[in-house]
């Protein structure tokens, strides 16, 4: 008892430590292949009702088959491996919003990209929290009423978006067409590496009144949850993100 209580104790206090020294950073698995977010992994029962647009629509908006609003409360899943870089109401345009971010390898290469999921009625996670493909992170929602319901689903390919589109470039540049890029990712080679990469990227919106949400490593659960994979992550490499 004695030894669980002071193994407890020390994992507390390593991770209070590291979250204090590290907490713009997070540690998390190569994907090893994308899923869609609705119906996953392929998608099944869902559609889009309207895709993605340069200079326009920067994302994808899916429904249901079963006719409008059936997709209301649905689940949403994480299209691969990553780590919750943004878990907030937004409210405006937005309402709630995650933002995940992913790391995986593509001839020869480290390629990044964030997957946005916007709209939704419930979140699921919380900032700084490894999520595995296929994770229910939240429902379907309708923004507060502001719109029918549907999810909203955008690939970034600049760390820096967020939710902020008006500071860059509504380009392929910037974002990938999402369908397109999970049909030429579904399946990824990886191994059981992780890597740790920069989650403190994005420029914020600068309207006031978003919370932020408390972040993962605020509980025990979480805590233990974080221990449980640290024997993986101190062998991690120190992965400062660009795009590509």
């Amino acid at each position: 008892m004695f030894r669980s209580l002071l193994a407890l104790g020390l994992i507390s206090l390593l991770f209070s430590a590291s979250s204090n020294a590290q907490s713009n950073f997070a540690a998390l698995r190569l994907a090893d292949g994308f899923d869609f977010p609705l119906g996953a992994p392929t998608g099944d029962g869902y559609y889009k009702s309207r895709g993605f647009m340069v200079h326009g629509h920067l994302g994808e908006d899916w429904v249901s088959l079963e006719g409008p609003g059936k997709v209301f409360g649905a689940p949403v899943r994480a299209i691969g491996n990553g780590v919750v870089t943004l878990a907030r109401d937004f409210r405006r345009a937005w309402g709630n919003v995650v933002v995940i971010r992913h790391v995986y390898q593509e001839d020869g290469q480290t390629k990044y990209i964030d997957s946005l999921y916007a709209h939704l009625d419930k979140i699921l996670v919380a900032e700084g929290q490894p999520v595995s493909r296929g994770q229910q992170i939240g429902n379907v929602g309708n923004a507060h009423g502001l719109y029918a319901p549907h999810l909203h689903f955008e690939v970034h390919k600049n760390l820096s978006i967020g939710v902020v589109h008006n500071l860059f470039a509504g380009d392929l540049s910037n974002y990938y067409v999402p369908t397109a890029f999970l049909e030429t990712h579904r399946t990824l080679k990886c191994g059981s590496q992780w890597l740790t990469v920069a989650i403190d990227t994005y420029v914020m919106p600068s309207f006031p009144g978003i919370p932020t949400y408390p972040p993962f490593g605020k509980n025990m659960a979480a805590r233990l949850a974080v221990a449980a994979a640290a024997e993986a992550r101190k062998n991690a490499s120190v992965i400062l993100p660009g795009y590509r």
